[in-house]
């Protein structure tokens, strides 16, 4: 089969692999459709601890294809959404329903072969069947699962407000689904005028360009600040000016991947002083079903934010979108192996 391979950091080739065999309790599914996402390139670069070679792509969608021995409650032919997580469910953190820290942790696109490919291998508990979405549609289903767990984690309560920096693809997810938990409106910040109108579009009570009016622009909206201020940028000066936008007992949530290396400057007597809470969210934990019942009942919209659709050979273009916003105003990459 054709697969693309990270073989080392910064280099990426299309390779024909051999297709792999399902083992006792896994399935092979053929993938329709694989998101890309900033882990990817983070991977790309060397990061996030990948083993190589690998191959990338952890947002996965297709169709059951295989069924190893002892697999009885799925099908070939079911259309699936897979967790990439893989967990030992025996360890300290597995034991405490943090999966997602596993001290044997694996995933499907950062320690094991992901999605970028044309047929993938995965424990058949990671498969979950979808109904009445595309494949590409499917595989929003893992980033809208990190979501669902950042959405937990913050226990956003109904009628509050919320401001959000950033408008790429996870951002609009996020914004969605506050508005879908009940928060009454969502303020987004982005510096691209298109990413806010579609923020718009999808829900946003107001967006705010970023630049130098923004922070008077905030202040008018919401002179006492904001219940919630979540940022879905990685970038640390956003985390840094975050509380200074937040209401007394303000939530605020720390979402996006900042670089392992960065560091912010918080006061720690404001935060004691205005009962902030700061809040971290990562990867998902059992929350894919909670993001499928959001796709499937229509409840978060995902169409628009597919800007292209590329084939394996145009990875490395996908992931130089992700390095760079700004070029060919990309929002949701999806590779499709057969494309």
């Amino acid at each position: 089969m054709r697969a693309a391979v990270i073989t080392q950091p910064r280099t990426l080739e299309v390779l024909e692999v051999p297709t792999p065999t399902p083992g006792p309790g896994q399935v092979r599914v053929r993938v329709g459709a694989t998101g890309v996402c900033g882990t990817d390139l983070h991977l790309f670069d060397g990061h996030f601890h990948a083993r190589f070679p690998l191959i990338p792509g952890h947002e996965i969608a297709g169709v059951i294809d295989q069924v190893g021995p002892g697999v009885s409650d799925l099908q070939e032919g079911q259309l699936v959404a897979l967790d990439p997580v893989i967990s030992c469910g025996q360890c300290w953190a597995c034991r405490r329903g943090q999966r997602q820290h596993c001290l044997r942790f694996e995933a499907l696109g950062v320690t094991q072969a992901g999605g970028f490919t044309q047929y993938v291998v995965a424990p058949a508990t990671n498969a979950y069947p979808v109904q009445g979405l595309s494949a590409a549609e499917a595989a929003f289903a893992e980033p809208l699962g990190c979501v669902a767990w950042g959405i937990l984690r913050l226990r956003p309560e109904p009628g509050s407000n919320a401001l959000l920096f950033g408008a790429g693809p996870i951002g609009l997810l996020l914004m969605q689904a506050l508005l879908v938990s009940g928060v009454a409106e969502v303020t987004v910040v982005d510096p691209v005028v298109e990413r806010l109108a579609l923020a718009k579009t999808l829900g946003a009570s107001h967006t705010v360009q970023s630049g130098p009016p923004m922070a008077q622009a905030l202040r008018d909206l919401k002179p006492h600040g904001f219940d919630i201020v979540a940022e879905a940028t990685g970038l640390p000066g956003v985390v840094e000016a975050m509380p200074q936008y937040a209401a007394v007992g303000g939530r605020l949530l720390i979402f996006g991947v900042a670089p392992e290396e960065a560091t912010v400057r918080l006061s720690p007597y404001d935060i004691f002083q205005r009962d902030l809470s700061l809040i971290g969210s990562f990867s998902l934990n059992g929350t894919l079903p909670l993001a499928l019942s959001w796709l499937e009942s229509g409840r978060i919209q995902v169409k628009p934010l597919i800007s292209h659709r590329m084939p394996l050979e145009d990875l490395h273009k996908a992931l130089k979108y992700k390095e760079h916003p700004g070029m060919g105003e990309a929002l949701k990459v999806m590779i499709i192996p057969e494309g």
